[in-house]
């Protein structure tokens, strides 16, 4: 009977261990969220407050600490942040409204560089051919009415 109870004993603080576990799995990946979606405030280079060592970065880190074991989420401190300090406060732009401009815009100006790139150089095989196609390719013929004519002016200016 006591090797039943001390099993019994043992497989409950296993459990609560476990428990445990997953409660703080969840605070770090929550609370790891928050910190890199959020710039800290203090004026240094733009790091997240992850990333940020100075102190106003750790009283940051502190406070969505709290916040999260008070029962938020990150995502919801993320947005508490947005509400008080307006959009500018995330690492990167939301992907809608004028934000938008800033995820497709890199890609929308690299389309038309390349598509320019090709319409000129193409005009460019063009106008290359079209001068080769225009300047003769062998000397006129001697017995050319046209070239004769135009050899008896030059010889009046001589």
């Amino acid at each position: 009977m006591r090797s039943r109870a001390g099993s019994l004993v043992l497989a409950i603080l296993a459990l609560g261990t476990w428990a445990h576990g997953d409660i703080d799995d969840a605070f770090r990946r929550e609370h790891e969220y928050a910190t890199r979606t959020i710039l800290c405030d203090c004026g240094c280079s733009p790091q997240s407050v992850h990333a940020c060592a100075c102190g106003r970065a750790a009283d940051m880190r502190a406070e969505m600490a709290t916040a999260i074991r008070g029962g938020k989420t990150g995502a919801e401190v993320v947005d508490g942040y947005v509400a008080r300090h307006g959009e500018k406060i995330r690492i990167c732009p939301t992907a809608s409204g004028f934000n938008l401009l800033a995820w497709l815009g890199p890609g929308v100006a690299l389309l038309a560089g390349a598509v320019g790139s090709v319409v000129v150089l193409r005009r460019w095989k063009d106008a290359s051919l079209a001068r080769e196609a225009a300047t003769p390719s062998s000397p006129p013929a001697a017995d050319d009415p046209y070239v004769a004519r135009i050899q008896e002016h030059l010889r009046e200016y001589e």
